[in-house]
């Protein structure tokens, strides 16, 4: 087995982040889909990340917004903001069987967006990933197949029992921690592992930070996924360095 490598809002390294054309990239390169999820006032799921969009000198929270008025919106960077719908249909005839990785905005994002996967047969393929166990327990209640990420902010030097309720966790079924990479992100492995969860890392972006997560190995784990900005430079380095 080899590390799952997502495409950071798709290939945000080259294109702009959570496009249709980043996500496309993305997939070519061999990679999976990370995006953020909000909803828009008429309960349409769309792919943004900042809670406040900026166009010149303007301001405008998504939330209050709907999709029709975020897509008159004329973009600094020209992008077209995507319904999560889109990026369902836009692949769903692709080769290989794509991951989705969702950031969500909140609990009321994350059941609407199960109810989305559901209806499209997509529920396998989905994996939502958030820092409140209090949202993640609330989703473990919806759903019983779904899989739940509980993502660290990076602020933790450890992971153990004194900074993170490991039982809650287990007891909801979420077997996936999700960290930041950090200088010390070895120990951080190793913490995860002794206290039986998979490990998935993220913010990984330079070529030497991409050869430390791909070498972790202990009591015969490795990292489970792996997000990047840079698709293509990780798959490239971990195909030569896991064979």
């Amino acid at each position: 087995m080899k590390p799952y490598v997502f495409g950071h809002r798709g290939a945000s390294g080259y294109e702009i982040e959570n496009t249709i054309p980043s996500f496309r990239k993305g997939v070519e390169m061999g990679a999976g889909i990370e995006t953020d999820i909000q909803m828009t006032i008429d309960h349409k799921l769309i792919c943004f990340h900042d809670p406040i969009i900026k166009v010149g000198n303007e301001y405008f929270y998504p939330s209050k917004l709907t999709y029709d008025t975020i897509a008159r919106l004329k973009f600094d960077d020209k992008r077209k903001v995507p319904q999560i719908i889109e990026v369902f249909q836009e692949f769903m005839n692709e080769n290989h069987n794509i991951r989705y990785s969702f950031d969500i905005a909140n609990r009321k994002v994350g059941l609407e967006l199960i109810n989305l996967a559901e209806e499209n047969n997509l529920i396998d393929s989905i994996e939502i990933s958030d820092r409140r166990i209090g949202v993640l327990s609330s989703l473990r209640r919806r759903s019983d197949s779904v899989k739940l990420l509980n993502t660290n902010d990076g602020s933790f030097t450890r992971i153990n029992y004194q900074t993170l309720d490991i039982d809650k966790l287990k007891d909801h079924q979420i077997s996936t921690i999700n960290v930041r990479y950090k200088r010390n992100i070895d120990t951080l492995f190793k913490d995860i592992v002794d206290n039986g969860f998979d490990c998935y890392v993220w913010g990984v972006n330079k070529i030497q930070n991409m050869k430390q997560v791909l070498k972790l190995n202990y009591k015969g784990k490795i990292v489970d996924a792996i997000y990047t900005d840079y698709p293509d430079k990780l798959i490239e380095l971990r195909e030569k360095l896991i064979k």
